[in-house]
């Protein structure tokens, strides 16, 4: 009987030292704050049209696109407000983004063309989140939605520029919500120029000329 009473007074002991533990984490889980200021980064990555571009494209209204992104060096002069009520510097040494929409032409033609990709496909709606690794003290992502605008692909001598927003109505929420302007452009190596050998382009890459500039 003794051994039996201490058993489930053990049992009783350990659950309630169990909830107390997962409580306490709850508690102190704090979200980072947001920053504002400006922020210059060169950036490279790669990303993805669907379907994919090509000399006369198919008949479609719209490209689906998708890509990332990792800094290659940045400037900023981002801060938060501390307790105190004053502005504690930013150290942003790097960033991420990913970025998923659509573009869709300005004018008539098959949205994955060449002949239409190159010259009249504008933004149709772009989000794109960026993240802060190693920022000190670490701060919230930055969330930006490019809606409607154009033109989104540009001549970049002899090669296309995707620029947002471009005209594009631009919203941002997170860090640097207070900012104008997100500008995120990327220098890609698709061939502006059209040719019967244009293409394909299921992909794309961009190099270190690209940049993420918000201010």
């Amino acid at each position: 009987m003794f051994r039996k009473i201490l058993g489930i007074s053990g049992v009783c002991l350990l659950s309630a030292t169990v909830l107390t533990v997962v409580d306490a984490g709850v508690g102190s889980a704090m979200p980072p704050p947001a920053a504002s200021g400006t922020l210059q980064c060169k950036i490279v990555g790669n990303g993805k049209f669907s379907p994919k571009l090509t000399v006369n494209g198919m008949a479609i209204t719209a490209v689906k696109t998708k890509f990332k992104a990792v800094s290659n060096g940045c400037t900023s002069s981002a801060g938060v407000i501390n307790s105190a009520g004053t502005i504690t510097p930013v150290s942003i040494p790097a960033v991420k983004i990913k970025a998923m929409g659509f573009i869709q032409p300005t004018g008539p033609g098959n949205a994955n063309a060449c002949a239409v990709f190159t010259a009249s496909d504008g933004v149709g709606n772009i989000k794109a989140k960026i993240t802060y690794p190693g920022a000190s003290p670490a701060i919230a992502p930055t969330v930006v939605t490019y809606s409607v605008g154009g033109p989104y692909v540009t001549n970049n001598s002899g090669s296309d520029r995707l620029s947002m927003p471009s005209g594009a109505s631009t919203t941002i929420t997170g860090s640097f919500a207070t900012a104008t302007n997100a500008l995120i452009t990327l220098d890609t190596a698709i061939v502006n120029a059209c040719s019967l050998t244009w293409g394909p382009y299921p992909t794309f890459s961009f190099g270190p000329t690209s940049t993420l500039n918000i201010f």
